[in-house]
């Protein structure tokens, strides 16, 4: 397993001033922590994972489940992007009907795999064969699509912002100590309409469930968006105000047979709650930082309970080798030392 440090990053539209999530109270004035969506998630998640993945730098290998996510994100963002004419949408929906805009819709999907790069603007063909059945996905995306525009003003079909990376600096109050944030984040897709309405939505490649869990994390990945959006000086999207959030999820629904052969399709009204919960998780990951001694060590991230090994830890964490539940045990051994204080 690779272990990769965090670096610094520059943090946009703020000269002389770096971000990294390995951050501790005592560096640098230039250098304040870094806060990702997934980061945040990792952390509401279990904490000491986050230390491990983040502050460390421990990487887990690629699985299925993350080639193909990033393999669907990036055909759809193209598709969006450099393939879908709106206009040639509209004129078959006005002449031929919804079949007609299906097929169309489904002739965008490229036929083999698309990446995109860090430096790329837009995604480039492989000419690798799909392999874990993105194409499905894609299809079934697509007919959802297709359905959504025979509801839509084509004016407002396509997003605003397509794959749009987000950031802003926040002052957060922990316990009476001001402590500056940078919060960063890719916004999947960012619709508008006529009325000002804005809705922020996101993108899954997994099956969905109704929990409360699987809800309560999901809205809290959007709450991140919400305040990010609010609090950014970005020229384009800063200081503005989400009213919806949802998410799809293009394996469909795990036991609602209404969703077999489609895909997932949720939207609803920004919740306030939800959002301060958010903030509440936010502090608290910002709290244990302030606590973090920059040894390795990572007692200010908690682990968790003992009642969740059988079935969280064991079967889904792949970095609990760096884990003090587990005796550190694939921990590099200067690294083990050093947290352990010997």
């Amino acid at each position: 397993m690779k272990i990769k440090p965090p670096r610094p990053h520059a943090v946009p539209r703020q000269p002389n001033l770096y971000s990294t999530y390995s951050w501790h109270p005592n560096m640098a004035d230039d250098k304040i922590l870094r806060v990702s969506k997934s980061s945040l998630s990792t952390f509401q998640f279990c904490e000491q994972q986050y230390f491990i993945k983040y502050v460390l730098g421990v990487k887990e290998p690629e699985n299925d489940a993350m080639v193909r996510g990033t393999n669907v994100h990036d055909a759809y963002e193209y598709i969006l992007a450099e393939k879908l004419d709106i206009h040639q949408a509209h004129a078959l929906r006005d002449n031929q009907g919804f079949q007609a805009v299906d097929d169309y819709f489904q002739s965008l999907i490229p036929k083999s795999q698309v990446k995109k790069g860090w430096e790329d603007k837009v995604a480039k063909y492989t000419g690798k064969d799909y392999e874990l059945d993105e194409d499905i996905h894609l299809s079934k995306l697509m007919k959802a699509e297709a359905n959504r525009f025979m509801k839509s003003d084509p004016t407002w079909f396509l997003p605003s912002a397509n794959e749009r990376t987000i950031d802003a600096v926040v002052e957060l109050d922990i316990n009476g100590k001001k402590v500056l944030v940078h919060l960063t984040g890719i916004v999947d897709r960012l619709f508008q309409d006529g009325d000002g309405n804005v809705h922020v939505h996101e993108l899954k490649t997994g099956k969905w469930k109704d929990t409360t869990t699987k809800y309560e994390g999901m809205a809290k990945e959007m709450a991140f968006y919400v305040y990010l959006m609010r609090k950014s000086d970005d020229p384009e999207f800063g200081d503005m105000r989400v009213s919806h959030w949802g998410w799809d999820h293009t394996a469909g629904h795990l036991t609602d047979t209404k969703y077999e052969g489609g895909i997932y399709r949720f939207v609803e009204p920004v919740r306030v709650k939800v959002v301060s919960e958010m903030l509440t998780d936010l502090k608290a990951l910002v709290s244990a930082h302030l606590r973090y001694e920059d040894n390795f060590n990572g007692k200010s991230f908690a682990v968790k309970d003992s009642g969740a090994e059988r079935f969280i830890c064991e079967p889904w964490c792949a970095v609990k080798g760096f884990c003090p539940k587990y005796g550190r045990a694939t921990m590099p051994y200067e690294m083990k030392q050093k947290a352990e204080g010997n």
